[in-house]
Formats: C-alpha cells, structure tokens, sequence
C-alpha cells in the first residue's frame, strides 16, 4: 500500500512514542489530521497556536519526552512563535511541526508563504524546511533526537503540503549525534577544583533542574556536600522561590555552572551578586556558551547529565571536608522572612497573596502538581508554595503559559490535582483554554490573582518613575469565574480569606475545569536580597 507524507510523518511519531499532538486546524496540515484516523495518536486542538505550543511545552518538562505541536502555515506558524522562546529559555525538549505552502509554489507568491524556517530559527534550537517526501523519516527522527540532546531544546519542521501529500517511494539521510562526553581527566580537575574550595556552590540550568537531571545534581549533592541551587526564574539570582538561599551567591568562591549559561539572569557573574574573587566552572552542551569570561577557570563542553552523573560516581572515591555551608544554604533555602507571618490574615479582604498559598499549599503537600507564571502574584507564589512538580514560565519571563501547561500537566499526571496560580492579565491571554479542557476533561484549578492590574509593570513603573507617572496597567475586576461558568466550567468568587479553603475544595471536587477567581491585595511581589 502507498503512503502519502503525512502518513510517513504519522508513522514516524508513533514510532517515536509520540501520543499525543497539541495544535490547530489549518489548510495546510490537514493531511497529516487525516492520516490520524484510527491511529494510536491523538489531537488535542486548541483555540490557539501559542497554546498548543505551550503545552507541547508543558509535557516536554514534566516527562522529558519531546512535546509535539502542529500548526498550520503563515499565520498560524507566527502565532507559535512566542511559544517557541519560551521553551527555549526554558530547555524544554520540543518539536514544533508547521505546515507550508507548497514547495512547488515557492518564491511564486504562494497563499500564507514565508520563510518560516528562518522566522523559526532564533527561537528554536534548529529550524529547517523538509524538502522531500522522502526525507520525512529522516528529518523527523533527526528533529527528535535534537529535542532531547545535550542542552534540551524546541526544534522546528516546516512542512510543505505537496510534500505530505505525496507518495513517497523511500528514504534517505543519516545524522549525527550531539555533544561529545567529557573525559575523565577533566572531570578529576573539576573535583580538584571543588575539593580546594571552602563555600563550592553548583547552580543548575532550567532542564538541569528537573526530572532525571536534577536527582544526578543531588546525586552529586550527596557524594560532595556542595549545594546546589536550580536556576530557572526570569528574576534569576532575585528568584523568590529559593528565598534567602540567593544571599549566599556572594559567599560562594568557586561556582560550578552545570547546563547554566553565565547570562542575565546571573548577572553575567558580576559583584556584587558574586564576589570579586569567584571562580566559575562550566559544563555546557553547547560550545557557543563557553566564552571567554575573565573568571572562568574552566570550560568543558559536555552532556550536563552525563557529566554530572560521571562527577558524582568519582567524587564518592574522594574525600570531602565538612562544615555547616551545606546546611547554611539549604536552610536559606526554606526560611522565610520574620514579617510573613504579619502579612497572614483570616479575615483579610482584599486577600494577601500568602493567604492564597497558605490555603493552596495542602494540596500540594498531598501530591498535587503546582503551575504559575504572571508578574506579582505570580512572583509570591513561587516564593510561598512549594510542590514535587511545578512549571513556570522560565527565563523567557514571558507571562501566558500557565494555563495550557496546566493542561498539559493534568494530561501527563490525570490522578493528580492541578493548581494554575496566575495573574488577571495573564489569565486573559489564554482563558479560553477552558474550552479545550472541558472538551477533553482535563479539569484543572486555575485560581487567578485578582487586583485589577498588570501589577509588574506598576511596580516598576512606581519604582523607576514614581507613583505618580503610572500609566496603561489598569485592568477591570473582571469576574473570570463567571467566564469560566459560562463556558460550562466550574467557577467562584472569592473576596475574604476565610472563604478560600472551601472554594478550593469544591473547585477539585467538581470535577471540572474550575476557575477560582481572588480579589487580591496588589502587593509588590518578595525581594529577598
């Protein structure tokens, strides 16, 4: 029996373990729709691109398989972008599929053409169009294996629709692998290096911060009794979830950088976030973030994981000196500053974003899978709630995401519970998501931070200009709750404290997509240093 492009492509995913593709319909793809039928792949179509791309996002983080999202040309490939960058930044193991205008019609003036390879390309950790039917096995399996090598990335296919919808007579291509693996000499100078320093910190990049990376960072932790922070916030060495823990960045004297690029979010490891004498040592897939940096002692080109795991088996041979710096930062880490408990009120109206962590945290405590971005009220939750699974948006900084990552989450892990704790703004890029879930029943809490502001934007505008220059952040009171009820969801207002707990249990005990929507006190969200 012939097989068209698409049905190459479809095999090809299922081959690859793919279950599961996040998109939106469009000319141009569907052909690849059609060969789904009755296959053992499911769509999962949004009611946006970007959507689909963050939840492609979502499953990429959670089960470090690649995410895989569809989308058609033009338009909708542009649409995708924005979620792209954020999983870039993130390091989160992608495959974004985009329709094409044919390859015949290139350069003709062909419906929904441009060079979506190209408009890809800064965004993604490769970006190529497929030229062939016959290539399709090939560049598929290549793009796969790019997602989730060395430092974990979205990796992007345009797909012209002649050539899914061609019969294909064979394949071709061979590609190679990724980094090369740091030999043991390398690895010894690097313990030497640790073994001589009296604070050794080890900071990990987003994907090494997570799943089967980050237990080979504590596996790491435990052979040397270094300590080891990830490092995955937009707000870096400010971020709020490892509270007074980003204090000790300035006792540190020799940093171990493992899959961490030395950028912005560290403040290019500059003083006085880092003291004036610190040495770094990097580990990275990627040979282009090795540069020269005055205070680099050493630069290693390899496979974090890999690495890591090596360290961690030729460090247990070694002895380490003991002393309280472990300890010091790991309970940084978890202390909170003396004036919390104050901000905490029963009675509160508007509510304090730490009353709404205080009445989320025992779900999680029991398993539940905590997701959040936005400005503020995102910003206190990340530094109030603490869970075994969380998604944020990442370095990107760029707010939206949450509630599609929810979706995503709730499909990887269906018999847990899943809390989206964002902003008003931010509930309203993505709020008709909503619809997705209820159509495919994945009911997921998203309790929305409710002070009628972009409230980030505020305090910096405050801060830098003063509080009489602000200027385009003021939002309506929305009642999302009742957006939420009219789409046939789960929704509830609530304005006191006290009210909180029990709108949260019956949002989970619905059964439905549930929006509990906070009217909030605008605080400025937690400085720690």
């Amino acid at each position: 029996m012939s097989m068209t492009g698409a049905d190459v492509l479809v095999e090809g995913l299922i081959a690859a373990g793919v279950k599961h593709l996040f998109s939106l319909s469009g000319n141009q793809i569907l052909s690849v729709y059609d060969a789904t039928i009755g296959r053992d792949i499911e769509l999962f179509h949004t009611r946006h691109e970007a959507a689909a791309v963050h939840m492609a996002d979502g499953w990429g983080r959670l089960t470090e398989e690649p995410g895989v999202a569809l989308l058609t040309a033009g338009p909708g490939h542009c649409n995708g972008l924005t979620g792209l960058y954020v999983a870039l930044m993130a390091e989160s193991p992608l495959l974004m599929l985009s329709g094409h205008c044919p390859e015949a019609q290139i350069g003709k003036g062909a419906f929904q053409e441009i060079d979506q390879a190209a408009a890809a390309r800064p965004v993604a950790k490769a970006s190529w169009r497929v030229e062939r039917s016959e290539d399709l096995e090939g560049d598929l399996s290549r793009a796969l294996e790019l997602a989730v090598s060395g430092r974990p990335g979205p990796v992007h296919l345009s797909l012209p629709s002649d050539v899914l919808e061609t019969s294909v007579r064979g394949t071709c291509r061979s590609h190679s692998k990724g980094a090369a693996d740091a030999v043991d000499g390398n690895m010894e100078v690097v313990l030497d290096l640790l073994g001589r320093a009296e604070r050794p910190l080890i900071l990990a990049g987003p994907a090494t911060g997570r799943g089967r990376r980050w237990l080979a960072v504590e596996a790491l932790v435990a052979a040397t009794g270094i300590p080891a922070l990830p490092m995955e916030s937009p707000r870096g060495v400010n971020d709020p979830a490892l509270r007074l823990a980003t204090t000790c960045l300035a006792d540190a004297d020799v940093v171990l950088l493992i899959g961490k690029k030395l950028d912005f979010s560290l403040r290019f490891g500059q003083a006085p976030v880092f003291s004036e004498e610190r040495r770094f040592i990097q580990i990275d897939a990627d040979r282009s973030e090795l540069r020269d940096h005055p205070c680099v002692a050493l630069r290693l080109c390899a496979d974090p994981w890999k690495a890591t795991r090596r360290l961690a088996e030729m460090a247990r041979a070694r002895s380490w000196n003991s002393g309280t710096w472990r300890s010091d930062v790991d309970s940084l880490r978890v202390a909170t500053p003396a004036d919390w408990d104050g901000l905490l009120s029963p009675a509160a109206s508007p509510v304090h974003p730490l009353d709404v962590c205080d009445a989320v945290q025992p779900f999680l405590d029991k398993g539940a899978i905590f997701v959040s971005d936005g400005g503020e009220f995102g910003q206190w939750a990340q530094a109030g709630l603490t869970a075994e699974f969380r998604l944020i948006n990442g370095p990107s900084g760029a707010i939206g995401s949450a509630l599609p990552m929810g979706l995503a989450a709730k499909l990887a892990y269906p018999d847990r519970a899943v809390f989206v704790l964002l902003g008003d703004g931010t509930f309203g890029y993505h709020a008709m998501e909503l619809d997705t879930a209820l159509r495919y029943g994945l009911p997921v809490v998203a309790i929305v931070g409710n002070d009628a502001r972009w409230n980030a934007e505020h305090q910096l505008q405050v801060t830098t200009y003063g509080p009489d220059r602000t200027v385009g952040c003021d939002l309506l009171g929305t009642r999302y709750d009742r957006v939420t009820e009219a789409l046939g969801g789960y929704g509830a207002y609530v304005d006191r404290t006290e009210d909180l707990p029990a709108a949260l249990h019956d949002a989970v005990a619905s059964g439905l997509p549930a929006c509990v929507n906070v009217a909030i006190e605008p605080a400025a969200a937690p400085v720690f240093r």
